[in-house]
Protein backbone atom coordinates (compact mmCIF):
# COMPACT_ATOMS: atom_id res chain seq x y z
CA UNK A 1 0.00 0.00 0.00
CA UNK A 2 2.87 2.28 0.60
CA UNK A 3 4.59 1.84 -2.40
CA UNK A 4 1.43 2.47 -4.39
CA UNK A 5 0.79 5.63 -2.80
CA UNK A 6 4.42 6.95 -3.24
CA UNK A 7 4.20 5.81 -6.72
CA UNK A 8 0.44 7.94 -7.27
CA UNK A 9 2.38 10.69 -5.24
CA UNK A 10 5.16 10.66 -7.75
CA UNK A 11 2.74 10.18 -10.87
CA UNK A 12 0.99 13.51 -9.70
CA UNK A 13 4.11 15.54 -8.86
CA UNK A 14 5.52 14.65 -12.51
CA UNK A 15 2.11 15.97 -14.15
CA UNK A 16 1.30 18.86 -11.75
CA UNK A 17 5.56 20.05 -12.58
CA UNK A 18 5.53 19.13 -15.86
CA UNK A 19 2.00 21.39 -16.85
CA UNK A 20 3.97 24.16 -14.72
CA UNK A 21 7.26 23.19 -17.22
CA UNK A 22 5.64 23.88 -20.23
CA UNK A 23 3.37 27.28 -19.05
CA UNK A 24 6.21 28.96 -17.66
CA UNK A 25 9.39 28.24 -19.40
CA UNK A 26 12.50 27.08 -17.22
CA UNK A 27 10.69 27.85 -13.99
CA UNK A 28 10.90 24.17 -13.06
CA UNK A 29 13.68 21.86 -14.29
CA UNK A 30 13.13 17.87 -13.82
CA UNK A 31 16.35 16.24 -13.53
CA UNK A 32 18.01 12.68 -11.96
CA UNK A 33 20.38 10.17 -12.64
CA UNK A 34 19.92 6.55 -12.99
CA UNK A 35 22.87 4.36 -11.62
CA UNK A 36 23.52 0.97 -11.00
CA UNK A 37 26.17 -2.01 -10.99
CA UNK A 38 27.26 -5.34 -10.07
CA UNK A 39 29.40 -6.03 -7.32
CA UNK A 40 31.94 -8.72 -5.56
CA UNK A 41 32.82 -8.87 -2.00
CA UNK A 42 34.84 -11.28 -0.38
CA UNK A 43 34.88 -12.62 4.03
CA UNK A 44 31.46 -11.24 4.51
CA UNK A 45 30.40 -12.52 8.15
CA UNK A 46 27.59 -15.36 7.54
CA UNK A 47 26.46 -14.34 11.35
CA UNK A 48 27.71 -12.80 14.37
CA UNK A 49 31.41 -12.08 15.33
CA UNK A 50 33.63 -14.73 14.23
CA UNK A 51 30.96 -16.56 12.40
CA UNK A 52 32.20 -18.14 9.14
CA UNK A 53 33.24 -15.62 5.97
CA UNK A 54 31.86 -15.86 2.50
CA UNK A 55 32.26 -14.13 -0.72
CA UNK A 56 29.16 -12.44 -1.94
CA UNK A 57 28.49 -10.78 -5.74
CA UNK A 58 25.37 -9.01 -5.71
CA UNK A 59 23.90 -5.97 -7.63
CA UNK A 60 23.82 -2.80 -6.20
CA UNK A 61 22.21 0.79 -6.62
CA UNK A 62 24.13 4.19 -6.59
CA UNK A 63 27.44 2.81 -6.31
CA UNK A 64 29.62 6.45 -7.95
CA UNK A 65 26.40 8.62 -7.09
CA UNK A 66 23.23 7.63 -6.12
CA UNK A 67 19.85 7.33 -8.14
CA UNK A 68 17.47 9.86 -8.13
CA UNK A 69 14.18 11.87 -9.24
CA UNK A 70 14.48 15.78 -8.92
CA UNK A 71 12.61 18.94 -9.61
CA UNK A 72 13.86 22.35 -8.71
CA UNK A 73 12.39 25.74 -9.46
CA UNK A 74 12.90 29.33 -9.10
CA UNK A 75 10.73 32.44 -9.36
CA UNK A 76 12.23 36.32 -9.65
CA UNK A 77 10.19 38.25 -7.58
CA UNK A 78 11.76 41.54 -8.30
CA UNK A 79 13.94 43.69 -6.14
CA UNK A 80 17.20 40.96 -6.52
CA UNK A 81 14.80 38.59 -4.49
CA UNK A 82 14.11 35.63 -6.46
CA UNK A 83 11.70 32.44 -4.42
CA UNK A 84 12.85 28.76 -4.79
CA UNK A 85 12.11 25.43 -4.20
CA UNK A 86 14.03 21.87 -4.35
CA UNK A 87 12.71 18.28 -3.98
CA UNK A 88 14.74 15.15 -4.80
CA UNK A 89 13.66 11.69 -3.59
CA UNK A 90 16.43 8.88 -3.55
CA UNK A 91 15.43 5.54 -4.88
CA UNK A 92 17.37 2.07 -5.62
CA UNK A 93 16.97 1.40 -8.72
CA UNK A 94 17.82 -2.74 -7.91
CA UNK A 95 14.16 -2.88 -6.82
CA UNK A 96 12.38 0.30 -6.99
CA UNK A 97 12.30 1.23 -2.94
CA UNK A 98 12.25 4.68 -1.86
CA UNK A 99 15.79 5.11 0.08
CA UNK A 100 16.42 7.68 3.25
CA UNK A 101 14.57 5.39 5.16
CA UNK A 102 11.50 5.99 3.14
CA UNK A 103 11.04 9.84 2.74
CA UNK A 104 9.51 10.48 -0.67
CA UNK A 105 11.60 13.04 -0.80
CA UNK A 106 14.47 11.77 1.41
CA UNK A 107 18.09 13.53 -0.39
CA UNK A 108 15.98 16.59 0.10
CA UNK A 109 12.80 19.03 0.11
CA UNK A 110 13.33 23.04 0.87
CA UNK A 111 11.54 26.05 -0.15
CA UNK A 112 13.23 29.29 0.35
CA UNK A 113 14.30 32.74 -0.72
CA UNK A 114 17.60 34.04 -2.17
CA UNK A 115 18.98 37.76 -2.26
CA UNK A 116 21.84 38.48 -4.75
CA UNK A 117 23.42 40.53 -1.99
CA UNK A 118 22.45 39.06 1.32
CA UNK A 119 22.69 35.27 0.14
CA UNK A 120 20.26 32.39 0.59
CA UNK A 121 17.93 31.03 2.77
CA UNK A 122 16.44 27.32 2.73
CA UNK A 123 14.11 25.87 4.91
CA UNK A 124 12.85 22.08 4.83
CA UNK A 125 14.97 18.80 4.69
CA UNK A 126 19.06 19.80 3.97
CA UNK A 127 22.25 18.10 3.57
CA UNK A 128 24.93 18.78 6.34
CA UNK A 129 27.65 20.64 6.86
CA UNK A 130 29.79 17.55 6.90
CA UNK A 131 28.16 15.94 3.57
CA UNK A 132 28.72 19.72 1.51
CA UNK A 133 32.53 19.17 2.99
CA UNK A 134 33.11 15.80 1.71
CA UNK A 135 31.76 16.75 -1.96
CA UNK A 136 34.28 19.15 -2.22
CA UNK A 137 37.53 17.54 -0.62
CA UNK A 138 36.67 13.83 -1.09
CA UNK A 139 38.38 12.52 -4.61
CA UNK A 140 35.46 9.90 -4.70
CA UNK A 141 32.61 11.78 -2.59
CA UNK A 142 30.09 9.77 -1.40
CA UNK A 143 30.51 6.76 -3.64
CA UNK A 144 30.40 3.07 -2.25
CA UNK A 145 33.87 2.98 -1.18
CA UNK A 146 34.68 6.62 -0.13
CA UNK A 147 34.91 8.47 3.24
CA UNK A 148 31.01 6.90 4.27
CA UNK A 149 32.59 3.55 4.41
CA UNK A 150 33.92 5.25 8.30
CA UNK A 151 31.51 7.91 9.13
CA UNK A 152 27.71 8.02 7.60
CA UNK A 153 27.64 11.43 8.01
CA UNK A 154 29.01 12.33 4.97
CA UNK A 155 25.78 10.99 3.35
CA UNK A 156 24.27 12.74 6.33
CA UNK A 157 21.17 14.84 6.31
CA UNK A 158 18.74 16.90 8.73
CA UNK A 159 14.99 17.01 8.95
CA UNK A 160 13.57 20.06 10.23
CA UNK A 161 16.15 22.37 9.35
CA UNK A 162 17.55 25.74 8.04
CA UNK A 163 20.18 26.37 6.22
CA UNK A 164 21.99 29.28 4.96
CA UNK A 165 24.23 29.83 1.90
CA UNK A 166 26.61 32.95 0.96
CA UNK A 167 29.64 33.68 -0.75
CA UNK A 168 31.62 36.44 0.50
CA UNK A 169 34.35 37.16 -2.81
CA UNK A 170 36.37 33.99 -2.61
CA UNK A 171 34.71 32.57 0.63
CA UNK A 172 31.08 31.02 0.48
CA UNK A 173 30.22 30.05 4.03
CA UNK A 174 27.43 27.31 4.60
CA UNK A 175 25.39 27.54 8.02
CA UNK A 176 22.74 25.20 9.09
CA UNK A 177 20.51 24.81 12.07
CA UNK A 178 17.83 21.86 12.67
CA UNK A 179 15.08 21.43 15.35
CA UNK A 180 14.81 18.28 15.14
CA UNK A 181 16.99 16.04 12.33
CA UNK A 182 15.58 12.84 12.73
CA UNK A 183 11.85 12.86 12.28
CA UNK A 184 12.12 8.62 11.97
CA UNK A 185 13.37 8.34 15.38
CA UNK A 186 10.55 8.92 18.52
CA UNK A 187 10.19 11.81 19.04
CA UNK A 188 13.14 12.95 16.94
CA UNK A 189 13.49 16.72 17.90
CA UNK A 190 11.21 19.31 18.41
CA UNK A 191 9.49 18.39 21.53
CA UNK A 192 7.69 20.41 24.55
CA UNK A 193 10.31 21.06 27.50
CA UNK A 194 12.96 19.32 25.97
CA UNK A 195 14.46 22.15 23.69
CA UNK A 196 18.25 19.78 23.63
CA UNK A 197 16.68 16.60 21.93
CA UNK A 198 17.54 15.73 18.30
CA UNK A 199 19.52 19.26 17.56
CA UNK A 200 21.86 19.73 15.06
CA UNK A 201 23.89 22.80 14.16
CA UNK A 202 26.91 23.21 11.55
CA UNK A 203 29.02 25.14 9.53
CA UNK A 204 31.16 24.88 6.54
CA UNK A 205 33.49 27.61 5.07
CA UNK A 206 35.34 27.03 1.65
CA UNK A 207 38.23 29.49 0.13
CA UNK A 208 39.06 29.17 -3.37
CA UNK A 209 41.76 31.24 -5.10
CA UNK A 210 42.64 30.13 -8.43
CA UNK A 211 43.90 26.45 -7.99
CA UNK A 212 43.81 26.46 -4.63
CA UNK A 213 40.99 25.74 -2.04
CA UNK A 214 40.92 25.41 1.40
CA UNK A 215 37.99 24.58 3.96
CA UNK A 216 36.64 23.37 7.16
CA UNK A 217 33.21 22.25 8.48
CA UNK A 218 32.07 21.84 12.45
CA UNK A 219 29.00 19.87 12.93
CA UNK A 220 27.33 18.83 16.60
CA UNK A 221 24.27 16.67 17.23
CA UNK A 222 22.56 16.22 20.46
CA UNK A 223 20.95 12.87 21.40
CA UNK A 224 17.33 11.68 20.23
CA UNK A 225 15.73 11.26 23.44
CA UNK A 226 15.22 12.86 26.55
CA UNK A 227 17.64 10.42 28.38
CA UNK A 228 20.10 11.43 26.04
CA UNK A 229 19.69 14.95 25.32
CA UNK A 230 23.31 16.07 27.23
CA UNK A 231 25.05 13.55 24.47
CA UNK A 232 26.68 15.04 21.87
CA UNK A 233 28.55 14.21 19.05
CA UNK A 234 31.00 16.47 17.36
CA UNK A 235 32.84 16.76 14.02
CA UNK A 236 35.46 19.01 13.24
CA UNK A 237 36.95 18.41 9.74
CA UNK A 238 39.80 20.70 7.66
CA UNK A 239 40.86 19.68 3.75
CA UNK A 240 42.68 20.94 1.11
CA UNK A 241 42.89 20.68 -2.46
CA UNK A 242 45.14 21.97 -5.49
CA UNK A 243 44.95 21.62 -9.25
CA UNK A 244 47.82 21.36 -11.56
CA UNK A 245 46.34 19.74 -14.60
CA UNK A 246 45.82 17.01 -15.41
CA UNK A 247 45.99 16.43 -11.41
CA UNK A 248 44.19 17.67 -8.62
CA UNK A 249 45.40 16.42 -5.07
CA UNK A 250 43.29 16.31 -2.17
CA UNK A 251 44.09 16.33 1.72
CA UNK A 252 41.29 16.02 4.50
CA UNK A 253 41.53 15.43 8.50
CA UNK A 254 38.48 14.92 10.76
CA UNK A 255 38.47 14.62 14.44
CA UNK A 256 34.71 13.33 15.67
CA UNK A 257 34.34 13.09 19.03
CA UNK A 258 31.06 11.41 21.41
CA UNK A 259 30.72 13.01 24.38
CA UNK A 260 28.37 11.87 27.32
CA UNK A 261 28.08 13.70 30.52
CA UNK A 262 30.75 11.51 32.03
CA UNK A 263 33.33 10.66 29.16
CA UNK A 264 34.36 11.45 25.55
CA UNK A 265 35.64 9.23 22.54
CA UNK A 266 37.78 10.05 20.17
CA UNK A 267 37.60 9.05 16.45
CA UNK A 268 40.47 10.37 14.07
CA UNK A 269 39.69 10.02 10.53
CA UNK A 270 42.44 11.46 7.25
CA UNK A 271 42.75 11.01 4.16
CA UNK A 272 44.84 11.94 0.70
CA UNK A 273 44.00 10.96 -2.71
CA UNK A 274 43.63 12.41 -6.40
CA UNK A 275 42.25 12.88 -9.15
CA UNK A 276 44.15 12.17 -13.08
CA UNK A 277 42.32 13.05 -15.88
CA UNK A 278 44.02 10.76 -18.03
CA UNK A 279 42.03 11.60 -21.53
CA UNK A 280 38.61 13.50 -21.82
CA UNK A 281 36.40 10.62 -21.08
CA UNK A 282 39.14 9.12 -18.38
CA UNK A 283 38.66 10.05 -15.32
CA UNK A 284 40.77 8.38 -12.82
CA UNK A 285 40.60 8.98 -8.89
CA UNK A 286 42.91 7.10 -5.92
CA UNK A 287 42.42 7.46 -2.72
CA UNK A 288 44.38 6.35 0.79
CA UNK A 289 41.69 6.62 3.77
CA UNK A 290 43.06 6.13 7.48
CA UNK A 291 40.67 5.24 10.25
CA UNK A 292 42.48 5.76 13.84
CA UNK A 293 39.34 5.69 16.80
CA UNK A 294 40.38 5.51 20.48
CA UNK A 295 41.46 2.30 22.09
CA UNK A 296 44.31 -0.45 21.06
CA UNK A 297 45.08 -2.20 18.05
CA UNK A 298 42.03 -0.94 16.59
CA UNK A 299 43.01 1.00 13.44
CA UNK A 300 41.46 0.44 9.93
CA UNK A 301 43.45 1.90 6.39
CA UNK A 302 41.54 1.47 3.09
CA UNK A 303 42.46 2.09 -0.42
CA UNK A 304 40.06 3.06 -3.03
CA UNK A 305 40.43 3.65 -6.88
CA UNK A 306 37.59 4.79 -8.74
CA UNK A 307 38.00 4.94 -12.83
CA UNK A 308 35.19 6.95 -15.04
CA UNK A 309 34.48 6.75 -18.82
CA UNK A 310 32.25 9.07 -20.40
CA UNK A 311 31.11 7.68 -23.36
CA UNK A 312 28.46 10.95 -23.88
CA UNK A 313 28.00 14.32 -21.67
CA UNK A 314 25.31 11.82 -19.74
CA UNK A 315 26.42 8.59 -19.55
CA UNK A 316 29.50 7.18 -17.85
CA UNK A 317 30.50 3.25 -17.42
CA UNK A 318 32.45 3.24 -13.75
CA UNK A 319 34.50 0.31 -11.72
CA UNK A 320 35.89 1.06 -8.56
CA UNK A 321 38.12 -1.78 -6.40
CA UNK A 322 38.88 -1.31 -2.60
CA UNK A 323 41.19 -2.79 -0.02
CA UNK A 324 40.32 -2.41 3.72
CA UNK A 325 43.07 -3.73 6.21
CA UNK A 326 42.10 -3.90 9.77
CA UNK A 327 44.25 -3.87 13.05
CA UNK A 328 43.14 -6.98 15.72
CA UNK A 329 40.16 -5.96 16.91
CA UNK A 330 39.22 -3.15 13.97
CA UNK A 331 35.73 -4.53 12.09
CA UNK A 332 35.04 -2.19 9.78
CA UNK A 333 34.29 -3.18 5.74
CA UNK A 334 33.19 -1.98 2.92
CA UNK A 335 30.30 -4.48 2.64
CA UNK A 336 29.36 -4.52 6.02
CA UNK A 337 31.00 -5.62 9.22
CA UNK A 338 34.31 -8.08 8.53
CA UNK A 339 35.67 -10.64 11.82
CA UNK A 340 38.07 -8.76 13.92
CA UNK A 341 41.47 -8.31 11.90
CA UNK A 342 39.95 -9.18 8.85
CA UNK A 343 41.11 -7.30 5.56
CA UNK A 344 38.44 -7.11 2.82
CA UNK A 345 38.16 -6.11 -1.07
CA UNK A 346 35.77 -5.57 -3.11
CA UNK A 347 35.18 -4.49 -6.53
CA UNK A 348 31.97 -3.11 -8.18
CA UNK A 349 30.96 -2.26 -12.43
CA UNK A 350 28.35 -0.16 -12.98
CA UNK A 351 26.76 2.27 -15.67
CA UNK A 352 25.46 5.60 -14.48
CA UNK A 353 23.27 7.74 -16.65
CA UNK A 354 22.13 11.67 -15.95
CA UNK A 355 19.08 13.21 -17.58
Amino acid sequence: MQKCVAKGCIGAVLLVFGMSANSQTNSVQVYGQADAGVEYVNKVRTGGVGSATESVTRLQSGSASSSRLGFRGREDLGSGLTALFALENGFAIDNGALSQGGRLFGRHAYVGLSSKTLGELQIGRETTAIYDFGLVFDPVAASRYSAVVFDAAYAGRADNALKYIGTYGGVKAIAQYSFGYDSLVANGGELAGAYRVGKEMGLHLLYTAGPFAVGAAYDRQNGTSIATQFNKTERKVVGASYTLQPFTMYAAYQRQTVKTPISAVDTDLYWIGAQYRATNALLISPTLYFNDPDGGENRSTMFTVMANYAVSKRTDFYTELAFMKNQDTATLGMGGAVNPGDSQAAIIVGIRHRF
